[in-house]
């Protein structure tokens, strides 16, 4: 029996904690299939990662991964903003300084016991964030671009993954929520951030993991036949 349900919409919300009594604030990123990525904010106003819940790392890690490869790159995405200052002790406390090293440690943080070397980093770091894996949806995109003011044309809304752009806006947004005595944080309940998930939606949903695992068992069995 398929029910449809009220659920969180796909995209970003912007969330708010209190750490060591000062209010601080955050993002969720929630793609319809793939890695939840949630951004945080440290004491000392720096910004860390948690992707799927596990250990967090530094945002310039990610921020490496995704494209901006050197500190220069990095500072270059942020120079002029508010927040440049904030960004050269984000970089000061990162131990990885090559993007190499960069996939090692969120590598560790994802597999912690997995022997890392920046091969096998890098093949399952950008597997996680590629097409196959990850698709912020074509609600979750739209909804990306409309908060940021992006571009809305046809073509834009169909790239259903994410981009270091889009990375580098989320960062603001969450320093200048964090400077802004005023801000408030996204409200769950309001039925603006939910939607309605379709019966065709979850059922394509369950019919994909039935083919994914009729996929794995066919190679499983390829790779023991004789050529």
């Amino acid at each position: 029996v398929i029910v449809p349900q009220l659920a969180r919409s796909f995209g970003i919300f912007f969330t708010e904690a209190e750490t060591k009594g000062k209010r601080t604030f955050g993002a969720k990123l929630i793609p319809a299939r793939g890695v939840w990525i949630e951004i945080e904010t440290d004491a000392d106003g720096t910004l860390a990662v948690r992707i799927d819940k596990k250990r967090k790392f530094p945002i310039v890690s990610l921020l490496r991964v995704l494209g901006l490869e050197t500190d220069a790159d990095i500072m270059k995405a942020f120079k002029g903003s508010i927040h440049e200052d904030l960004m050269k002790i984000t970089l000061e406390k990162d131990t990885a300084k090559t993007v190499a090293e960069a996939y090692v440690e969120i590598y560790k943080r994802l597999r912690d016991g997995d022997l890392a070397t920046p091969e096998n980093a890098r093949e399952f770091i950008t597997s996680i964030f590629g097409p196959e894996r990850y698709d912020l949806s074509p609600v979750g995109r739209y909804r990306f671009n409309k908060r940021f003011e992006k571009s809305m044309d046809a073509k834009e809304l169909e790239r259903r993954t994410l981009s270091v752009d889009d990375l580098v806006a989320v960062v603001n947004h969450v320093h200048e929520l964090n400077t802004n005595p005023n801000a408030k944080a996204d409200d769950i309940d309001h039925l603006g951030q939910r939607r309605v998930r379709y019966v065709g939606e979850l059922l394509q949903q369950k019919i994909r993991v039935g083919m994914t695992q009729i996929k794995r068992n066919i190679q499983d069995r390829m790779s023991t036949i004789d050529t």
